[in-house]
């Protein structure tokens, strides 16, 4: 067996080195880590920190904090790991105490790490223990306990970092007591027998108070499939034991197949708060009793000594405070998921033995979660933020509810039948440590949350609110969606490397949905759709002279516009059609009645929907100077263009030409960029409408400009010709712009409103 080093340094080049190949093997792994830093009250938490806490549940976790902490402070890191990982192989017990990793079973190991501390290096430390596999910290009164393996029960946490965090401040209380007595012999003494070159070096340290930062790691989603990994020491050992079969699957799975890796630090615990006023008068009489930090951790001042006894029963006493602090303030930084609230509803219906759910009342529940989650200031995952990612739960599902309700099925938990989900008796089934992550990630998931009482009431408030929620609160929510989306696509395409096309943008109109809502009962609701190239703002005054007219007003944001040209490049077509569909399923609910308006491309979308939902009730569609045709004859280019620039996307990520330059009429509400693929997109949509008949059975009113610039007058007859509806009505408009609605030209908003709004 290896010796250990009596006080191992840290080897910066070596360090170093790893800290290199640490960003290189990032870059290779589908292991997506992100490092949060937005600490509630204090913002350098990463700096300030002295003593990093982590919960544990993959081992190569282990080695992956230090190195972010490198990254973002400079500073060298000490951690602590198991002793197994020094046994047998002495080159690679060396090379870990280089990288600054030591034993927890390293002799007079508190000390040295106080040591290290006042030196500036960070301290990591996995207070579990060993892997928390099941993530089941909380029992049934609330109390805070972690699986030990060797024990094989539940034991309370380890109180190591508390007592050095308590230890140190100790310490520096007698520093800072003996420099205002005067007493520099002291300190000198200290300063030499602790390595610092001079005094001032030791109290630069003094002065600092000690801060433990617990941070939680969180992994999502958790996979079972099988992967390389485990397939690979298959073939090289049939006979794996189930502990290290489980381990190759769950980390391969998290390591090679996108997973997120979510570190989140939580407020701060500095150690000098947890002492009275009267203590800290005390603490330099009972650290004099010391002649070395050895002693000041053995905790044994001599017998006749009053502040030594209290010194060592207060130590005893206030760690296991803080350590109670630090855990469940580490459990209150868990990044919440999807999966964290659907396996909790699940194991919820489970205890109140149900075994049958309705899909539509499940989706329910989550998507009420979601949403009443999102207005505390609980830490999220980003999936939860971005309304693109789950508000298609309340319709037919999400990606990421589907990868869940997938392995639920493959594990058999969780199965559909009749439109309903059936909650299968392994849900509740006991399972070994080393099987549960395998066998049933939903009891993991359930577990993980279940410390965090106030997402739990929530969730338990969204499952009993879910029934009740009536059409038109589940039809705000969703439009407080579009307006999250919209504030989540601008934000993505702030990066530096879309500045100089943004910054070229002229567009300064509140550019995000707008929902001016009816105090009659019975308004009709009219859906507002914008152009190409620009956003709600385009349609805004139409909306304020409907709403005057008593109607429900809402004007939609198509996807990708309103933002950046960038954001608009990565868009489809269908996406467009999404956002008509989302804006409708918003009105209807407000509304017997529905319109639909769409200028330019927004009437094309408008025509779509009517054509494409024949079973919704839609009372009136108006597409205004649509475009079947454009005056600009250099349209037949653009898939020329477009396919140019996907032969280049693999040698240059931006194309041949991502962009042309715009002229709009209304520079406050338009682009001034287009998007190649953009055109590409609108191209297809035109050839996609041109198809087939549209068949629409609501009102159907056609406006065109006679001399439209932009949009072949052309275009009117023969999206005529495409329509098939009982009542058409073709309206010429004295017109030699594009943007009539946004500019009223010939008084078309005044004749759109009389299509729609009954006279009195």
């Amino acid at each position: 067996m290896p010796v250990a080093p009596e006080n191992p340094e840290i080897n910066f080049r070596i360090y170093n080195f790893c800290v290199k190949a640490f960003r290189s093997t990032r870059k290779l792994l589908k292991l997506n880590i992100k490092l949060h830093q937005d600490v509630e009250g204090q913002k350098d938490a990463v700096q300030q920190g002295d003593i990093f806490l982590f919960n544990h549940f993959a081992r190569f976790e282990t080695f992956i904090p230090q190195y972010l902490i490198h990254e973002a402070s400079g500073a060298y890191c000490r951690s602590v790991a198991a002793p197994e990982f020094f046994k047998g192989d002495e080159r690679f017990s060396q090379f870990l105490y280089s990288i600054g990793v030591v034993p927890n079973d390293m002799p007079g190991l508190f000390p040295f790490l106080a040591r290290e501390i006042l030196h500036g290096r960070k301290l990591v430390i996995f207070p579990e223990g060993g892997m928390v596999k099941d993530k089941r910290v909380v029992d049934h009164k609330g109390k805070y306990s972690v699986f030990s393996r060797t024990a094989n029960e539940h034991r309370k946490h380890h109180r190591g970092p508390a007592v050095i965090a308590l230890a140190l401040d100790a310490f520096k209380t007698a520093l800072l007591h003996d420099h205002a007595a005067g007493k520099y012999g002291r300190i000198e003494r200290w300063a030499e027998q602790l390595g610092f070159d001079d005094v001032e070096q030791l109290m630069e340290k003094a002065v600092k108070p000690t801060v433990i930062v617990p941070s939680h790691i969180t992994f999502y989603p958790i996979r079972v499939s099988d992967n390389i990994l485990h397939q690979a020491a298959r073939l090289f050992n049939r006979s794996i034991n189930k502990r290290f079969a489980e381990e190759l699957i769950i980390e391969g799975n998290l390591l090679f197949k996108e997973t997120d890796m979510d570190i989140r630090f939580s407020r701060p615990i500095v150690a000098g708060n947890y002492w009275r006023w009267w203590e800290k008068r005390m603490l330099p009489n009972a650290v004099h009793e010391f002649e070395s930090l050895n002693q000041l951790f053995e905790l044994k001042p001599g017998k006749t000594n009053l502040a030594g006894r209290i010194h060592a029963f207060g130590m005893k006493a206030k760690s296991n405070k803080v350590r109670d602090d630090y855990m469940h303030s580490m459990y209150e930084a868990v990044t919440v998921n999807l999966s964290h609230i659907a396996s909790l509803i699940i194991m919820r219906l489970c205890e109140q033995k149900l075994t049958r759910i309705e899909c539509g009342r499940l989706h329910k529940m989550l998507y009420l979660g979601i949403k009443l989650l999102q207005q505390t200031q609980h830490r999220l995952h980003r999936s939860l933020c971005n309304p693109e990612e789950y508000d298609a739960i309340v319709n037919q599902g999400s990606i990421r509810l589907d990868q869940f309700l997938t392995t639920a099925r493959n594990l058999q938990l969780v199965h559909i039948e009749d439109a309903h989900y059936v909650l299968d008796k392994k849900l509740i089934a006991e399972f070994e440590i080393d099987e549960v992550r395998t066998e049933n990630p939903i009891i993991v998931y359930a577990n993980e949350v279940q410390p965090l009482s106030r997402v739990t009431r929530i969730v338990d408030r969204a499952m009993k609110d879910a029934d009740k929620l009536s059409a038109r609160a589940l039809a705000e929510y969703r439009f407080n969606d579009q307006i999250l989306g919209y504030q989540w696509d601008r934000q993505r395409y702030q990066r530096k490397r879309y500045q100089e096309i943004n910054s070229q943008q002229t567009q300064n109109a509140d550019a995000n949905w707008f929902f001016l809502r009816s105090s009659n009962k019975k308004a009709p609701a009219v859906l507002l759709i914008h152009g190409f190239l620009s956003s709600p703002a385009e349609m805004r005054s139409l909306g304020e002279r409907l709403h005057a007219a008593g109607c429900h007003a809402i004007g939609v944001r198509l996807k990708g516009h309103g933002t950046s040209p960038w954001d608009l490049r990565e868009r489809n077509w269908h996406e467009w059609a999404d956002s008509v569909t989302r804006g409708y399923d918003i009105a209807k609910a407000f509304s017997q009645a529905v319109h639909i308006v769409g200028f330019s491309t927004g009437g094309l979308l408008a025509l779509h929907h009517a054509a494409n939902n024949p079973q919704v009730k839609i009372k009136s569609v108006t597409s205004v100077c649509a475009p079947l045709n454009f005056k600009n004859k250099n349209m037949v280019f653009v898939p020329l263009v477009h396919h140019a620039n996907k032969l280049v996307s693999w040698v240059n990520s931006e194309g041949l030409m991502p962009f042309t330059a715009n002229q709009p009429e209304n520079p406050e509400v338009n682009y001034q960029h287009i998007p190649f693929r953009a055109l590409y997109q609108l191209q297809r949509f035109i050839d996609h409408l041109r198809d087939d008949k549209l068949t629409i059975n609501a009102d159907v009113y056609l406006y065109q400009g006679d001399r439209d610039p932009v949009v072949d007058p052309s275009s009117l007859e023969e999206l005529d010709n495409l329509i098939i509806a009982e009542h058409k009505t073709r309206i010429i408009l004295d017109s030699d712009t594009h943007g009539v609605i946004f500019r009223n030209i010939d008084d078309v908003q005044q004749k759109i409103c009389a299509s729609i709004v009954e006279p009195v």
